[in-house]
């Protein structure tokens, strides 16, 4: 594995990469997934860690963020990931140039997850622009856990029509079914216990979609789901496949975003996919 820390020999090498993944570091088993899958069929993998300060709306999650780097790398190069990127703030800075911020599609960032994380997703529009730039991959891959950010990145694309493909991944759970995250290693055993009521949330709210129950009644049932629990919910919400807006379509997904003492998490599953 070949590890990058400076952006002008990355470029200077004029590498082309097949599959790239962007992450934050702290790789647990979701990330894996994505390497295991780009390498079935692909060399020239491109892995990128970067915790970026934007995307925190609080600076002390910033400080939080589990950096266990050296962790990383042996998992990597055990996985043989052919290329990995470990840029500072200011070296991505001076080899891209930022995303318009007239350009942001505020239907899909100021939703849903958007509403309770101002400019949140303006930050991941703008690192994923610079890192597309940067490593001009083929494909993109991303996992479907944060399932609003793959459609604001898809719609990123679109607007500045990168020539790269956007591949997803299903969500990885543990056991219990508990989305796998970076954010789980803030909670205690006991706590991670209770956030397997999640998944089985979405899977209630599935049940009652599934027998026709009106999408009105499950938001109501979805809340009292959660009255005696130490999860207390932000939003559930349904919506659109493809679009991330209205209720009423061929394609719907559920949305789940709550606290667990202190730590934010967030989950979906598919009520109805697309035909097409």
């Amino acid at each position: 594995m070949k590890i990058f820390y400076s952006i002008e020999e990355y470029i200077n090498l004029k590498i082309n990469v097949n599959h790239y993944i962007p992450t934050m570091g702290n790789l647990h088993d979701g990330h894996m997934s994505l390497i295991k899958n780009s390498k079935k069929n692909y060399n020239k993998v491109c892995l990128s860690i970067f915790i970026n300060e934007k995307q925190f709306n609080n600076k002390k999650d910033f400080s939080l963020y589990p950096r266990t780097l050296e962790e990383d790398i042996k998992k990597l190069k055990k996985l043989k990931v052919d290329y990995l990127l470990i840029p500072n703030k200011k070296d991505i800075e001076n080899f891209s140039s930022s995303f318009d911020k007239k350009l942001e599609p505020k239907k899909l960032t100021t939703d849903l997850c958007g509403k309770y994380r101002p400019g949140h997703f303006l930050a991941v529009i703008d690192i994923i622009h610079r890192f597309i730039q940067i490593i001009q991959p083929k494909k993109i891959v991303l996992g479907e856990k944060d399932y609003q950010q793959l459609i604001v990145i898809k719609e990123l694309i679109k607007i500045y029509n990168h020539k790269v493909k956007v591949v997803s991944l299903q969500t990885v759970r543990d056991k219990d079914g508990l989305a796998l995250s970076s954010r789980n290693n803030l909670l205690s055993i006991d706590e991670k216990k209770s956030a397997s009521d999640i998944y089985k949330a979405l899977l209630f709210a599935k049940k009652l979609f599934i027998n026709k129950v009106p999408i009105d009644k499950i938001y109501k049932e979805m809340h009292k789901f959660f009255e005696k629990s130490p999860i207390k919910l932000q939003y559930f919400a349904i919506r659109n496949f493809k679009l991330l807006q209205c209720e009423c379509d061929n394609a719907l997904i559920a949305f789940i975003a709550c606290y667990l003492g202190k730590v934010r998490l967030i989950d979906n599953i598919i009520l109805k996919p697309s035909t097409i």
